[in-house]
């Protein structure tokens, strides 16, 4: 099959700040839950200091959530690259293929990670990367920077052209 897509980048520390920065905090569930929360707990701490009924514990567990979030996305990647490190000792280098059929990843430690279009549940676009969903969950991650076959942009006309909704940037 003929390559159309490459891409290779290096699952680092960076590389899962991003990733899990836009899985904690910028899902559109996540964006629209933080804002009525914020809401609630500004519209209580407003009530509170004019003297008026407020509820004290909204005041407490909603910085408290606040606060465990951020707690996960920063475990989540110091886990997500200490495990990495035991498997890989340097950090994994990961190779990206798309043919006109599938997708399919190779990490420097020699798994492998293969999918067909039809299993890829939708694309979202960050900053510096485009993460491909597929039915079970899994995340398949494309560095924007470094395609050395095809580029960003043609690489989101193909997803769209197989079917699969690209989100964000």
């Amino acid at each position: 099959m003929e390559i159309l897509f490459q891409n290779t980048y290096v699952a680092n520390k960076e590389l899962y700040k991003e990733i899990y920065w836009y899985a904690y905090f910028q899902r559109k569930f996540f964006v629209f839950s933080y804002f009525v929360l914020a809401f609630y707990f500004v519209f209580n701490l407003a009530c509170a200091l004019f003297g008026q009924r407020y509820s004290l514990a909204v005041l407490i567990l909603i910085p408290l959530l606040f606060g465990l979030r951020f707690l996960g996305y920063f475990s989540q990647v110091h886990t997500t690259v200490k495990r990495n490190k035991e498997v890989c000792d340097e950090d994994m280098r990961i190779e990206t293929v798309v043919t006109d059929s599938y997708i399919q990843q190779t990490a420097s430690n020699g798994a492998v990670n293969q999918i067909e279009f039809d299993r890829i549940r939708y694309a979202v676009q960050t900053k510096n990367l485009i993460l491909l969903r597929s039915k079970a969950n899994l995340m398949y991650v494309f560095d924007k920077r470094t395609f050395t076959v095809g580029g960003k942009e043609a690489f989101v006309s193909f997803l769209m052209t197989k079917g699969v909704k690209v989100h964000g940037k």
